[in-house]
């Protein structure tokens, strides 16, 4: 009887904890209910409820980032009215516009193409395809989300390698051959000697020493061919483990890469709202840099843990290597990415209009407020300049380029005198480059309601008092090293997105660590921004993330492989972040003094260690 409960307790373990949950956390806010403290106790309970719920999954991730609209104003925590006007800010609409841009890179299959470009012109031998899956996932990743990415990448590394065991089955029969031609020759000798042997002996010496021969053949050709079965397996798991760490990794590069890299920005405006705030030239100046980085780092440990390491310097030095990372450009791996490069055909006429937007819309990121050169009457230099200041934002020129693509045809006009004089077609409009069926198809609306979310829980804890009660308990680790202290929180954080949601991850911790922060007078950056990108760094598990779960579905990995691989490399690139973040991150984002536009809660600052201050902060800086 115990059993059979005990089993369909389990069968309804989502339910259980829906319910529980409320239940056993409720004293919270009934013990504090007739307090000072009854709005923070209230903030704190939705929290925690939140938090498990994005835990454990219990509801659809979007479903629960609604939770603020029906608990705060229940709780007494915000009016409704208040906390809806958080699922549409500026930074949502900074990810529908380039989540619109993107969706017309996947229409066109523009971002099919890049990738088989930068595969055909690494070659095909598994170290250097291995780079240039990695690059072009990367840089996707920046530009499309990581799960279109990794869905896009992973067929194409399917069918590159079915051909490339197929030829490495081939090299291991050479292999084999070649041992036998040896086998042979060492054969012949041996039976001369035996021959002279034969006739002072007798026959029975020779035919009894000429048939252990066999046995010996038999073995070397069973251990060659374990041998190429398992290297065929190794590069298999590799080639897939780096399409899902790529896209990981390649979406800190940029403000909407990924969730967390717009939920920073949201927590950034809503606790410091005196503050510069993060817009797209800020992160990816740090955030590129550190993405290169940590992109090298997978590359080499993945050929240590799946290709041969040795080989690694010398294939870099491009000597040493005894012809075995030879970048053969006519082998059946390189012959399969061709023709399916071959198959997109000449670039077409949308292709050229949709990535001419693209970069329109980089250089309009990139140029809109250029803070590094200021004018005579104190404005930055930049093309809002002829606007009123601070009404041009990222999210306006990211929607402005997305809506251009709604009308501007997918085809060279053919009417009057811009028709060709070969075109034989009828005058007609031709079709969009987008159109709402294709962006409702498309579009991860889940995505953005869950950062409405994550923005809705940082307003509600600012505005509940919470994060200043958790400022003055923060007081405590005043005296602790801020380097200690941000690399501590990155491991924390890096682990616990293992289990969750990284959005949902960033949107918990973010208020906090702010909080924290200005609790023990340090630069709310220095703990903030490597806690975001930590978010991105889960490499461990399939559930981890979206791109993870997509490579672990084709049955070649197992978790046990995941796991030993992803491990060193999440601390690997965390150790690549501390570095980041304690060199040019220092500078770039002014960590050495406390900001004025922050509020210090400790009679004393947090000092930075004297060894990075000294080499790497300007003279006329100070900590304070």
């Amino acid at each position: 009887m115990a059993p059979r409960l005990v089993k369909e307790l389990r069968s309804f373990w989502k339910s259980i904890v829906f319910f529980l949950t409320p239940v056993i956390l409720c004293p919270l806010p009934i013990y504090f209910a007739s307090t000072e403290h009854s709005k923070i106790a209230a903030c704190a309970y939705a929290v925690i409820i939140m938090a498990v719920y994005w835990t454990t999954e219990v509801l659809p991730l979007a479903v629960t980032a609604l939770l603020p609209i029906i608990l705060f104003p229940m709780l007494g925590v915000q009016p409704s009215k208040d906390v809806c006007i958080n699922y549409l800010r500026d930074n949502n609409f900074l990810f529908v516009g380039g989540l619109l841009v993107a969706v017309a890179i996947e229409r066109w299959n523009l971002h099919k193409r890049i990738a088989l470009r930068v595969l055909l012109t690494v070659g095909s031998e598994p170290r250097w395809l291995m780079l240039g899956m990695m690059s072009a996932t990367a840089f996707l990743s920046m530009l499309i989300s990581n799960t279109a990415t990794t869905a896009m990448m992973v067929p194409i590394a399917q069918a590159i390698l079915s051909e490339l065991l197929k030829e490495t089955g081939r090299d291991e029969e050479r292999n084999i051959l070649s041992s036998d031609e040896k086998t042979e020759k060492y054969e012949d000798a041996r039976t001369i000697q035996l021959k002279e042997i034969h006739m002072e002996e007798g026959d029975n010496d020779f035919v009894e020493d000429d048939t252990t021969v066999v046995p010996e053949e038999q073995g070397l050709l069973h251990h060659l061919q374990v041998r190429a079965l398992g290297k065929g397996d190794k590069i298999g798991k590799g080639l897939l483990l780096c399409i899902c760490y790529a896209a990981n990794i390649g979406g800190t590069a940029t403000l909407t890469g990924t969730g967390p890299n717009l939920v920073i920005t949201q927590a950034v405006d809503t606790l410091f709202p005196g503050g510069p705030g993060i817009d797209f030239v800020t992160w990816f100046t740090f955030g590129f840099p550190c993405m290169v980085l940590a992109l090298i780092l997978a590359w080499i440990w993945l050929q240590c843990m799946f290709l041969d390491c040795r080989c690694l310097l010398g294939c870099i030095k491009q000597r040493g290597c005894k012809g075995r990372c030879k970048r053969d450009r006519d082998n059946a791996a390189y012959r399969v990415i061709r023709k399916q490069y071959d198959e997109l055909g000449p670039v077409s006429f949308a292709e050229k209009v949709v990535l001419f937007h693209f970069v329109l819309l980089v250089l309009l990121w990139f140029f809109r407020d250029m803070k590094f050169v200021k004018l005579q009457n104190k404005r930055a230099a930049g093309w809002t300049y002829f606007f009123q200041k601070g009404y041009m934002t990222d999210a306006a020129t990211g929607i402005m380029v997305a809506i251009v693509l709604f009308f501007w045809p997918s085809q060279p006009p053919n009417f009057m005198c811009c028709r060709r004089r070969t075109d034989t077609r009828p005058a007609k409009p031709a079709p969009p480059i987008l159109d709402w069926a294709t962006v409702h198809q498309k579009m991860p609306w889940s995505v953005v309601i869950l950062l409405g979310g994550g923005f809705a829980l940082a307003d509600g804890v600012k505005a509940s008092g919470l994060s200043d009660w958790m400022g003055q308990g923060f007081r405590t680790f005043a005296g602790f090293p801020v380097v200690a202290l941000a690399l501590i929180i990155s491991i924390i954080v890096a682990f616990i997105t293992e289990f969750t949601s990284n959005t949902s991850t960033a949107a918990i911790f973010l208020p906090i660590l702010g909080k924290l922060a200005e609790g023990i007078c340090v630069h709310p950056y220095y703990l903030m921004i490597p806690a975001t990108i930590a978010c991105s760094f889960a490499f461990m598990l399939p559930v981890a993330t979206p791109p993870n779960a997509i490579v672990f579905s084709y049955g070649r990995i197992k978790v046990l492989d995941m796991v030993k691989c992803g491990f060193m490399l999440n601390l690997g690139c965390i150790l690549v972040l501390t570095f980041a973040i304690n060199t040019y991150g220092i500078p770039l984002y002014g960590l050495g003094t406390f900001p004025s536009w922050a509020t210090c809660a400790a009679s004393s600052a947090t000092q930075l260690p004297a060894n990075i201050t000294s080499t790497v902060l300007p003279a006329n800086l100070t900590l304070g």
